[in-house]
């Protein structure tokens, strides 16, 4: 049994301590405390404060202290994250292997608990530089994923494989339970439950299917609980929320206004009609009677349109002149001249549509039939991927806190080699319950003095992943507590920011002081590390979209002009947001690079492969052969397209139709010919009914690739590698799950001096400049669940939706009201997210507003309506801080883009466009049934390395390294520098599969290679920079009806004559003289370095070409003549 005790002391990590300490910042001891493995800790990092680094020193010093480098373990939410520590985790730990100490004070801490860690690392036989895996530093997935398969008895995880699209499984499921209504024999509780559900469907699947598939995709959140809900509970936390709820709206009216109201109404119930309501004013709100009176207040005082009334009248029960009226008018007048108008009619809106204290029964029942259906839901889902042997990753994460619950404790779930001592998670706040609860039991039977930890890393002001599941309150409820599990946890918060200039960190802080006042936990200012200019400037755009967009246009224009090294981004909450910049930065010719913006079959290109894969498909899928009758690569007019649309139900038949062929243009009919020309040559090949095969052909011999630039092409490869992946014995295997995976792919990043994302996606990154456009545009509004899920008061409570047309029933509004609660998480969030953007700027944020003020008519006076943020946009949220300079904008007319008339031009290939192929290499296949298959020319012009894996694995790896000194130069490289790559040479063989047990002497093996390569005169010849080289150079041939691509190590020229090199790293074989050897293995290659110099002068080579071999295990060069 393993005994945890508490550390006596750390001596080896006090200099490391004393040396944070001693550095020159405000957060000093903040920092130094944060790595001490002995303490429990949540550390508060706001943006730009350096928290990376901090995880990276604390995981080093925890690894000082263990027996096994996997008792440390560091999660974080992304795959992107998750590498950036491991990177930055060795290349400190590379650093320190060089024995060179840094000269800047602040990396000296760092440098020397590397140091630490590498002597800890030898003392036990770790070998992490060249055994990174043993780094326990991964996602919260692959954790759950990991925990699950070492325990799969418990866990209940068989050989599944992983999806991250699960949409066809849920569909079966929620199918299979809603069709089971028709069953005569499935259990009444099942039969009612399903009844009452469809009703409020009216019967329609196809209402409730993408509602069920919504609530699946989120089942980590909910699975565990509804299934053992507390129905009483659930009441006493529905009352407390909403008698919180009046509490509050109650104070918000000034007391004396509230109390003259009431008596004046209590007056008038004894002398008027109509106010029986008034007659006793209730001592405490927390009474059914007292909800009652509040909420028919509320409503007399409104009026229709949310305001407090101006005045009463006999229209509305006061006679005129009566006392009564006379009292209530004077008091109205007074609340609208005391300035309070605004705050009773927010108060009186929340008290008119506030629910009823008692859960409502209709409710109560339906609760109890969601319950009944999502246990079979439930039931069937786990049944449907049994059947297709998958996994989503919520079930992985069920199935891993089933394997941690399954023992009497945790110890007895996990094994001996998966113990864990030190546990730290980054961006804590973006933690949901399943995985709060995870860790829960991680550390269950942990105790508050032992040897073993836990450090939490967050910023509340960055949880911006609610879409998710991620929930602020378990973040802000540890700070509230200085508590997790049995472990006492102290918080710490870094205040220093090393990002920022000080302009942007001093508007930042002024600006979220105000946004953030009533947050959970208090907002602290940041202080500015760095000197110099900057700040964030507000631009308010009175002329529309466009006028927004040629203000961004501008701002970027200035920027490159200025200095053309800096990066800019443009940061947008939704990608709409970007539909009229784009087009005005490409017509400036800025070039833009798009993470995750633009769906990747909305590009013209991908429409038309998308187009020709459906027509091959689907013959009778009219919209996509018209698509591909359009397209650049046939290029037929609109009017022939019309002629044949209308020739034919089946385009595909109308294309071979001669009498509607003659009804097209000459050229039209050319252009026919060749297209079916194409078409009939793919379909008679012995592929021609392989789907991925035969698309990508006809694509090509079309001449697609002729138009598209590199960035397209790109794209339309990540279309045909999806088709190969989706395809198996030549057709689609789902259809659907292929078109699925087309709608959630976007298009390749290009090269561009301006990144385009959204604000979630720059989290975590930042830029010289940003811009934020259009800050006021609201979100996306959401479509209304089949119930709302959420904690109340603590308790977990569920409130269906009866799709009632009736607002004023309790049902309806008890879901109201909760549906308020959650826009109102989503409004902090949308505040949230503006925080993120801005503190991405390095130097510079600006920030665009639109807003409509209106010229005034000539002549006439400027008469503005009160300028106001859009509801749930970023500027509502930054309205404080900006509000006085928007309201100031120069009025204007939006400036309204020209109207394109007629019918739309479109660039295409000629129509006697024809693929251009090397002669000297093209050999006419007698017979279309004799071509050859792909992997017969393959084997036809492989490299003959034999069977043996390993060896082609190291010259994968030998190739990719010796390429990249070849790109930065030989002349930078030594040995001792290549002797520092061991740790990338063993992971890029654990990325090829190399046996784990053998990577060390396989690294030894391709060091050895490497350092001949660099220390050999005929290793420098080859490799030193010369005009017109390469590596890796890719050449084309067509052989036998075939393209085939073939890559050149490196080719160069020099003294007039093209060279060719090729790399060979077997060793000479024992018993054999190298002479013999490498006379054998130029005969070998002869064939191939024949066609390589075949290949180049196809290309336009007119040099003499001259081929060698560079044998690099023992240093020999070999000329093939």
């Amino acid at each position: 049994m393993t005994a945890y005790v508490p550390f006596a002391a750390l001596p080896h990590l006090d200099p490391i301590f004393a040396g944070i300490r001693g550095l020159d910042i405000a957060d000093a001891e903040a920092r130094a405390l944060a790595i001490d493995p002995r303490r429990s800790l949540l550390l508060l990092a706001p943006a730009g404060s350096g928290k990376t680094s901090t995880l990276q020193m604390r995981l080093l010093s925890c690894l000082t202290v263990v027996e096994r480098p996997e008792e440390v373990l560091a999660i974080t939410f992304t795959n992107l994250a998750a590498a950036e520590i491991i990177e930055r985790v060795l290349g400190a730990l590379q650093q320190a292997a060089t024995g060179v100490e840094p000269t800047l004070e602040h990396e000296l801490p760092q440098y020397r608990l590397a140091r630490l860690v590498l002597e800890r690392d030898k003392e036990m036989g770790w070998n992490l530089l060249l055994n990174p895996s043993r780094l326990r530093i991964m996602t919260f997935d692959s954790f759950c994923a990991s925990l699950a398969s070492k325990t799969p008895i418990m866990s209940g995880l068989g050989g599944g494989k992983t999806t991250d699209d699960a949409s066809m499984i849920y569909h079966q499921a929620i199918m299979e339970t809603l069709k089971s209504v028709n069953d005569n024999d499935i259990p009444e509780a099942l039969a009612e439950a399903l009844e009452a559900v469809l009703r409020f469907s009216k019967n329609r699947f196809e209402t409730l299917a993408p509602m069920f598939a919504d609530l699946l995709t989120k089942r980590d959140q909910w699975a565990g609980r509804i299934m053992t809900l507390d129905p009483a509970a659930m009441q006493e936390a529905v009352s407390s929320a909403v008698l919180q709820a009046a509490q509050s709206a109650i104070a918000l009216i000034p007391g004396s206004d509230l109390e003259r109201a009431m008596n004046c109404l209590q007056a008038a119930s004894a002398a008027l009609e109509g106010f029986d309501w008034a007659a006793t004013k209730p001592q405490f709100v927390a009474s059914p009677d007292a909800m009652s009176y509040y909420g028919a207040f509320a409503s007399y005082m409104l009026t229709g349109t949310g305001t407090v009334r101006a005045k009463v009248n006999v229209s509305n029960g006061f006679p005129a002149k009566h006392p009564c009226t006379v009292e209530m008018n004077d008091i109205l007048a007074d609340i609208k001249a005391g300035g309070s108008s605004g705050a009773f009619a927010q108060a009186l809106g929340v008290l008119s549509c506030l629910p009823d204290l008692e859960y409502p029964a209709r409710a109560a029942k339906m609760v109890e039939h969601f319950t009944v259906i999502l246990r079979y839901l439930l039931a069937n889902l786990t049944l449907a991927m049994e059947a297709t042997n998958s996994l989503d990753f919520p079930e992985i994460a069920q199935r891993a806190i089933q394997a941690l619950g399954a023992g009497e404790t945790v110890s007895e779930a996990l094994l001996e080699e998966d113990r864990i001592l030190h546990i730290m998670v980054d961006e804590f706040q973006d933690t949901n319950q399943a995985q709060y609860d995870l860790l829960k039991l991680l550390v269950e039977n942990w105790e508050m003095a032992d040897n073993r930890s836990i450090a939490f890393v967050g910023d509340g002001f960055q949880s911006i992943y609610l879409f998710r599941g991620a929930d602020l309150n378990l973040f802000t409820s540890v700070v509230a507590a200085k508590a997790f599990g049995p472990k006492e946890m102290e918080v710490l918060r870094l205040t220093v920011n090393f990002r920022s200039l000080p302009g942007v960190v001093s508007w930042n802080n002024d600006t979220y002081a105000q946004v953030f006042k009533d947050s959970a936990y208090e907002f602290v200012p940041s202080v500015p590390f760095r000197k110099g200019e900057g700040g964030v400037e507000v631009h308010p755009i009175a002329e529309g979209a466009l006028g927004e967009a040629a203000a961004v246009t501008e701002v970027i224009t200035d920027a490159l002009a200025k200095d053309p090294s800096k990066s800019i981004a443009i940061l947008v909450r939704g990608r709409s947001h970007l539909k009229r910049i784009l087009p005005m930065l490409k017509d400036a010719g800025i070039e833009v690079r798009g993470k995750d913006i633009d769906p990747i079959g909305e590009a013209a290109p991908v429409s038309e492969v998308i187009a020709l894969i459906r027509a091959f498909w689907h013959p009778a899928d009219r919209s996509a052969w018209v698509t591909l009758l359009r397209a650049s690569f046939v290029g037929l007019s609109w009017a022939d397209c019309l002629k044949i649309a209308q020739g034919h139900k089946v385009i595909g038949h109308a294309l071979r139709d001669e009498a509607v062929q003659a009804q097209t243009s000459p050229e039209g009919q050319a252009r026919i010919q060749r297209l079916l020309a194409v078409l009939d040559g793919v379909q008679r090949s012995s592929r021609g009914s392989e789907l991925a095969w035969a698309v990508k052909s006809a694509w090509i011999a079309l001449g697609g690739p002729a138009t598209v630039d590199r960035g397209q092409m790109d794209d339309v490869e990540t279309i045909f590698k999806l088709l190969t992946a989706h395809t198996e014995t030549g057709d689609l295997v789902d259809p659907q799950a292929f078109f699925r995976a087309i709608d959630k792919a976007y298009a390749s990043p290009k090269a561009g001096a301006v990144t385009v994302m959204t604000l979630h996606g720059s989290k975590g990154l930042e830029f010289d400049i940003v811009l934020i456009p259009g800050l006021n545009k609201g979100g996306a509004k959401d479509d209304q669940p089949l119930f709302y899920f959420r904690q109340m008061e603590g308790v977990f409570t569920v409130v269906p939706n009866l799709g009632d047309l009736d607002p004023t029933t309790p049902e309806s509004r008890l879901f109201k009201f909760v549906g308020g609660m959650v826009r109102k998480d989503v409004a902090a969030e949308v505040c949230r997210a503006a925080y993120v953007g801005t503190t991405r700027a390095r130097e510079n944020c600006h920030l665009f507003v639109c807003v409509d003020r209106f010229p005034a008519a000539e002549g006439e006076e400027q008469k503005d309506k009160e300028i106001k943020p859009v509801s749930g946009s970023l500027a509502e949220c930054l309205w404080p801080a900006i509000g006085p300079e928007v309201k100031a904008v120069q009025p204007a007319f939006p400036i309204v883009a020209d109207k394109v008339s007629g019918v739309p031009s479109k660039a295409r290939l000629a129509p006697d466009f024809t693929v251009e192929l090397p002669k000297s290499v093209f050999i006419p296949a007698a017979s279309n049934d004799q071509i050859p298959t792909e992997n017969e020319l393959n084997d036809e012009l492989r490299e003959e390395e034999g069977t043996d894996y390993r060896a082609k694995t190291i010259g994968i790896v030998y190739h990719w390294f010796v390429e990249q000194i070849g790109k930065q130069g030989v002349d930078l490289w030594n040995e001792e520098r290549v002797r520092t790559k061991a740790q990338a040479i063993a992971s890029l063989l654990r990325r090829e599969g190399y046996p784990t047990a053998e990577v060390p002497s396989a690294v030894a093996r391709i060091i050895r290679l490497l350092v001949n390569t660099v220390n050999s005169k005929h290793g420098q010849w080859i490799l030193k920079k010369r005009p017109g080289s390469g590596h890796e150079v890719q050449v084309s041939a067509y052989r036998n009806g075939r393209w085939v691509h073939r890559f050149l190590d490196r080719p160069f020229e020099e003294d007039g004559v093209y060279w060719i090199s090729d790399y060979k790293t077997p060793d000479c074989p024992e018993g054999m003289s190298e002479d013999a050897f490498v006379a054998r293995e130029v005969e070998r290659y002869r064939m191939k370095m024949e066609e390589y110099g075949v290949a180049v002068r196809d290309a336009g080579v007119t040099l003499p070409v001259k081929k060698v071999l560079y044998f690099p295990a023992f240093d020999r060069l070999a000329e093939v003549a």
